[in-house]
């Protein structure tokens, strides 16, 4: 069977080294270091989930939600935010954009999985 393809955009090279850790046994993980590299990955790569940062530079994850639910083609990929903004109106405005879900930072790895094993069931 196919391992389901994560793809992981976070501008913070620790986050995004400890989220290749967790996964990239059981996934085929692909990482953007910015909302514009994200959208570059997803031209090559039609990922089964979306791991998404919030604060980035430039392009960053809320606009990356718009573009990702505006578009056909990406409109369905569920997408997890994981970020260090801990208030519930930073949650709320993600999850109005239309993120299909929203954990905070520090990364925890069981948190994770169960996101995963949810929105990858098949």
């Amino acid at each position: 069977m196919d391992k389901a393809k994560i793809l992981v955009i976070d501008d913070d090279p620790v986050c995004t080294g400890v989220l290749l850790a967790i996964l990239g046994d059981d996934y085929e993980v692909a990482s953007a270091n910015s909302g514009s590299g994200a959208i570059e990955v997803l031209t090559a790569m039609r990922p089964n989930l979306i791991l998404l940062d919030i604060t980035m530079p430039n392009i960053n994850g809320y606009q990356v939600i718009k573009h990702l639910k505006s578009d056909d083609s990406t409109a369905t990929i569920p997408v997890i935010v994981i970020s260090s903004l801990v208030e519930e109106s930073d949650k709320e405005f993600a999850l109005k954009l239309g993120a299909d879900d929203y954990l905070t930072k520090p990364i925890q790895p069981n948190a994770i999985q169960a996101m995963l094993d949810q929105y990858l069931a098949a």
